[in-house]
């Protein structure tokens, strides 16, 4: 089974990059909503992402599989955003359920799920992360350090050096860690 292309660059963000930062956006920590609550909407994301080619019935443990890869990689990028260098069992064991195998792709060797249907899609978006592993964009993958928000981004700065997913974050904790400064501090 041939797998899918790989997205091309949006904005800058390289394709797997963005399947893998999308999938872990599933989840917003500020509105406090999931888009992964139930079998349909699962179906139904990995239908819209391009990672399945048709809508596919899913199961409950598709959906349970699809929220420990989600939670697995969004703890690998709250290290990449620290620089730390860490075991993750946790994901090594959810990445140990998606099966893969290598394919002859007319002159060259890719990896593709071995899967159709959802899992299949979930393991694309393993393979996405592999892919940004090799092509070394992984360590740019990252989750705002603002806890309000704790959304993954891209951090396209020239020396990674980005904290927060956009200047609106980062802006509102400068402006907090101000105005208790001065509440601390008040001018006489």
């Amino acid at each position: 089974m041939a797998g899918l292309q790989t997205p091309a660059p949006v904005g800058g963000v390289p394709g797997d990059v963005e399947v893998v930062r999308d999938f872990v956006n599933t989840t917003d920590h500020e509105t406090g909503s999931d888009d992964l609550t139930s079998t349909a909407e699962l179906t139904s994301y990995l239908h819209r992402a391009g990672l399945l080619t048709r809508r596919t019935a899913s199961t409950p443990d598709d959906l349970s599989l699809a929220r420990d890869l989600r939670q697995g990689l969004r703890h690998a990028l709250e290290l990449n955003h620290d620089g730390a260098s860490e075991s993750l069992p946790g994901l090594g064991r959810t990445l140990s359920r998606l099966s893969v195998q290598l394919s002859w792709a007319g002159n060259s060797v890719e990896l593709v799920p071995v899967c159709a249907g959802v899992p299949g899609a979930l393991a694309r978006i393993a393979l996405a992360m592999n892919r940004t592993v090799a092509a070394g964009t992984w360590w740019r993958l990252k989750i705002c350090a603002s806890h309000e928000c704790e959304w993954a981004y891209y951090d396209n700065s020239k020396n990674r050096s980005r904290t927060w997913c956009e200047y609106g974050c980062g802006n509102r904790l400068k402006v907090r860690a101000y105005r208790e400064r001065q509440r601390a501090n008040p001018a006489t």
